[in-house]
């Protein structure tokens, strides 16, 4: 296996694969993605559904073939609030003895949404969880590896997936796997991307590797000769996807950047992700895949435990120092409000030495707007204060009589 590996690696390019997966694509995805218009993509919500519909429609527009009988890409399960949407298509294979066996691509496409606890959100209630990375970072390489092999189709077939339901317990992927609808026994490998956008001092985590006997003797030649400072595992479980396609007895690969400080925050936004450094890890995970489509099949190890970086858990810990930190200064306005029949919100009361009665604020004023955010309800006046710290100065605007006033708040 390490000779036919060897030879496959010479025929790859080294420095530069002929590849369609560029900085430009990743940024277009993921600025969509992580907007504020998928309000944090939450399945079973708006917003997951809309990224569901985004992959779906990207997966029409690339030719993908869709794998159920009545043609859909997206594949509803249940929530215990709604329902959720994972996103399936098929490249078909170019070796008639190997299209029927899979090499499976993946990552979720949900996030914490408007800081759901349902969904691990670490911020605050009603902010924004745009999840650049997490998991952005690993819908927009489905994405962008889908189109490389559109445009340079391997043996076997590829499944392309990503899953709604992962930051609520991977319930998506492990709906997928339970469903009927994809050839479990026919996938032979699955590589799972979650968070690979924030590549720092070129370190990635690869879990999974001893989830098959072959995987080193194959893989192993390419990880040698990697740019990347890979730091690998055997191990087969992880908080991923990859968990629910080992749990079926299907080896599954894991590639990771690791967390950080934005991690479930509502500041991991786009501007934050490594793009070049994305395409290095996408570049590699596309050339294990090349490598793996020379066998025939990959024969399954049940290697469980939890596989993931050495540091994990102290840097988990220092992580939720740090988000300890920020909710003991969270900032008050200091007012209650009453929703009137005719719509928009009026001051109710206001609190004794508040930033709002300091601010000038009266009883009976209609609040219009908070920097420069409009205030319908009582949801967005909660989104327009969700992110307010001690200090921060907040624009208010108000209608008292016949007059529209500006007035300024420090928060307490």
């Amino acid at each position: 296996m390490i000779c036919t590996t060897a030879l496959l690696l010479a025929a790859l390019p080294q420095q530069s694969l002929p590849s369609d997966i560029r900085v430009e694509d990743l940024k277009a995805h993921i600025e969509f993605l992580a907007s504020d218009e998928l309000e944090g993509r939450e399945a079973g919500k708006r917003g997951g559904h809309l990224a569901a519909e985004y992959v779906e429609n990207q997966f029409r527009r690339l030719g993908l073939k869709p794998i159920t009988e009545d043609g859909s890409y997206r594949i509803p399960f249940a929530l215990r609030d709604g329902t959720g949407y994972n996103v399936v298509g098929v490249i078909p294979g170019t070796d008639p003895e190997l299209a029927d066996t899979y090499l499976a691509i993946g990552g979720h496409h949900d996030h914490a949404g408007l800081g759901s606890q349902l969904s691990g959100a670490m911020g605050f209630p009603y902010e924004v969880h745009n999840g650049a990375d997490d998991n952005a970072s690993g819908t927009s390489g489905v994405l962008e590896l889908a189109e490389y092999f559109v445009a340079h189709p391997l043996k076997h077939s590829i499944l392309c997936m990503t899953f709604s339901g992962e930051e609520r317990g991977l319930l998506g992927s492990k709906a997928l796997i339970e469903s009927g609808v994809l050839p479990n026994d026919k996938i032979m490998v699955m590589l799972n991307l979650d968070m690979v956008g924030r590549l720092k001092n070129d370190y990635l985590f690869v879990g999974g590797l001893g989830t098959a006997a072959e995987l080193h003797d194959l893989l192993d030649p390419l990880f040698d000769h990697s740019s990347l400072k890979l730091k690998l595992d055997d191990r087969g479980e992880a908080p991923s996807d990859n968990t629910s396609f080992f749990h079926a007895g299907i080896p599954a690969i894991f590639l990771f950047t690791h967390i950080h400080e934005d991690y479930h925050m509502p500041s991991d936004d786009a501007d934050k992700i490594n793009y070049v450094g994305e395409v290095r890890v996408l570049n590699l995970g596309l050339q294990m895949l090349q490598i793996l489509d020379q066998q025939p099949h990959l024969s399954f190890v049940n290697l469980g435990g939890m596989g993931m970086p050495a540091d994990f858990m102290e840097k988990m810990s220092d992580h939720f120092r740090m988000i300890a930190a920020r909710r003991a200064n969270k900032g008050k306005l200091g007012l209650r409000v009453k929703v009137e029949a005719e719509g928009g919100l009026t001051v109710k009361a206001l609190s004794a030495g508040s930033a709002a009665e300091r601010a000038g604020l009266q009883v009976g004023d209609q609040v219009l707007a908070i920097n420069q955010q409009e205030t319908p309800n009582f949801d967005w006046l909660r989104r327009a204060l969700a992110s307010g710290m001690k200090g921060d100065v907040v624009k208010i605007k108000v209608r008292r009589g016949e007059q529209q006033l500006l007035l300024s708040a420090t928060l307490q």
